[in-house]
This record gives structure tokens, sequence and C-alpha cells, in this order.
């Protein structure tokens, strides 16, 4: 508890700032509509999209392995794809992401020409029928993916394109930041009942410049179940919490009135949670202290123990708080009142 107010004021005056990271594809590949699954492009400057004028189908498939710029249990805020269409031959069409549900492999196989007629699949490449060439499959040919996408966006000439930000894709970034192992990437298909074939450079390309590049923008502060704010209870006059999910642990301001109506000043502990799920109670122990200033904060060494405060959160702007402690108890059904700049959290 040494130095804890000093840090609840670093912590409140300290802008909360967003971060912005610029991240390589760590692979991608081409799916050929083959019914033998032999034809894959995993080593290629390109991969395509859409069905062809002859009327065969090509998947893209692109992953962003390496999130380790952006600190674990950060809250993803937006997401962009920078792609470069590098050849066209259809008119406008709408381009999906999808997230892979399965993982996938990048072989050896390189394309030779225009690439639109793939090479010999390699061991470990990414086909029409196999996860990892020739020994895991698909569970679906042409690849395992959700109904939804993540986002749509319409290209046409070639030239370099951003896709996003979208929730969905957020939402994925988010994941696969939270659960590597969940990582797969997207799938990009495009309209595949008419011609729609569009070609993009690859992580391969022999001009860094047109690599694809996922940009993410993140705080590291908080997480998507982020309560920081102002709590009260309306029917309570004069009283309230200070919620804090600060990167060292929960911390929470009590003032309201003791029951004999004096002011009353209480702060908690830093306490660690490992999960929190709504309608589940947490404690924390609370201190009792005479309220000091950002620029001259009470000393721990003056506060006391006090009791302990339960919080049950109902969703991200309802809860429960039972104070209990030497001047008895006191139950709030509380409201968030106002949030905390770049904190976030999602009904789920």
């Amino acid at each position: 508890m040494r130095k804890l107010l000093f840090l609840l004021s670093l912590i409140i005056v300290s802008p909360l700032c967003a971060e912005t990271v610029f991240i390589d594809a760590t692979q991608d590949n081409t799916l050929y509509e083959s019914v033998a699954g032999e034809i894959s492009n995993g080593a290629g400057e390109h991969f395509l999209v859409g069905r062809t004028g002859a009327g065969e189908l090509r998947r893209g498939l692109i992953a962003f392995k390496d999130l380790g710029a952006i600190p674990a249990g950060a809250t993803i805020k937006r997401v962009k794809l920078h792609l470069r269409l590098s050849r066209e031959n259809s008119p406008e069409t709408t381009i999906h992401l999808l997230p892979a549900q399965s993982n996938w492999g990048e072989g050896a196989s390189d394309a030779p020409g225009e690439e639109g007629q793939g090479a010999p699949s390699q061991t470990g490449d990414a086909t029409w029928l196999h996860r990892f060439y020739d020994t895991q499959t698909w569970t679906n040919p042409g690849g395992d993916f959700p109904e939804v996408p993540s986002g749509s966006f319409d290209v046409d000439d070639a030239g370099s394109y951003i896709f996003g930000s979208t929730n969905g894709m957020v939402a994925d970034v988010q994941d696969w930041l939270d659960n590597p192992g969940e990582n797969f990437g997207w799938f990009m298909i495009g309209d595949e009942t008419a011609n729609s074939s569009k070609r993009f450079d690859s992580r391969n390309h022999s001009d860094s410049a047109y690599h694809p590049v996922l940009e993410v923008e993140f705080s590291a502060t908080g997480s998507i179940f982020d309560f920081s704010g102002l709590w009260f209870d309306p029917t309570l006059d004069g009283e309230g919490y200070i919620v804090y999910k600060t990167p060292y642990g929960w911390l929470v301001y009590f003032f309201g009135y003791s029951a004999d109506g004096e002011f009353m000043w209480l702060v908690s502990e830093l306490v660690t949670l490992d999960q929190l799920f709504f309608g589940t109670p947490f404690e924390l122990p609370m201190l009792i202290g005479k309220p000091g200033t950002f620029s001259m904060p009470t000393p721990s060494s003056e506060l006391t123990p006090w009791g302990t405060l339960n919080i049950t959160f109902f969703g991200c702007t309802t809860g429960l708080f039972e104070l209990d402690g030497v001047d008895g108890k006191k139950t709030s059904d509380a409201v968030k009142l106002i949030g905390v700049e770049d904190t976030n959290c999602l009904e789920i």
C-alpha cells in the first residue's frame, strides 16, 4: 500500500493514449479450386481472390501471427488491412474477410508467370482440400470459415487499398491477442457468382513496399471488461464510487457519509483478478483515512483497515456495491455515471 494514492494520482491525471503498430503478414496463400488439391502458391509473390473468367474459384488466405508488439491485456480499438491490388480482370467487386477456423500452411510452391494457375502443391501447403498438404484436410473443401464476414470491401482498379476498420475485424484481432492459439488469420473471398478475379501482392513480393500490413490501434490500459469510471446510487445523495482498473490491479474509492452523517472517505487495496464475470461478486479490503489531494496524497501509513467492499457487476453500467465494516453495512444499487477515456466494456 505504500504510495498507493500517489499511484492513483499518476494514473488519473496522466492521459490514456492509444498506440498504433504496423504488423507484417507471417503467411499467405491461395486456394485454387481443385478436385485433388494438387495446386497451391505458398512462396509466390501474389495471392488471388474471386472467380476467374474461366469459372474457377480462387480464395486468398492471410495471417498475422506475430502480435508481440501489442501488450497482453490490451484493448484493440481499430484495425486496418493494407493491401496492394496488382492485377485485375473483372468489374468492381466485393471482397469479404472471414476468420479462418482452422490452422493452415504456406509451403514452397511457387507459381510461374502471372500466378493465376498456381503450382504443384508442396509439403505443408494449404490447398482447396488440405490445410497442410497432404496430411491434414479442411472439414469443408475450399476452407473452414463462418458465414458472416468480419468486413466487406469494394475493390476495382489496381492500386493500394485499406480494408477497415470494422467491429468484426476488431473482434477478430482482440480474440487473436487474447487467444494466440486460435489465430489462423483471414480468408479473402470475392463474389463467386460472377467474374470477380483480383490479384493481390503477397508478403513474398520482391518489393517490400507492396507487402500486406495490419495496422492496429490499441489501448494498453483497460480490457473489454473495464468498468473504470464514476458509479453512484441515484437513491443515495452525495455518495458514490470511483472504479479504476489500473495496469497493477483494481482500485476503488468510496466517498459518502458514515452512519452518524459525517463525511467518510475509503480507498481499497489494489486487487488483481484473473477473471471477472457478470453476476459474480469479488471482494476488496477497504481502508479509511483523511482525504488528500493529487499533489499531496494521503500516505498509506495513515490509512487503517475499515472493512470490505463486495462488488457484483450485472452489466457494463449496472452493479451492486456492498460495504461492510466498522461503521456498519451499506448497499448501493449503482449505475455507471461516466467512464474513463480509452477504457471499454462489452456486454456479452
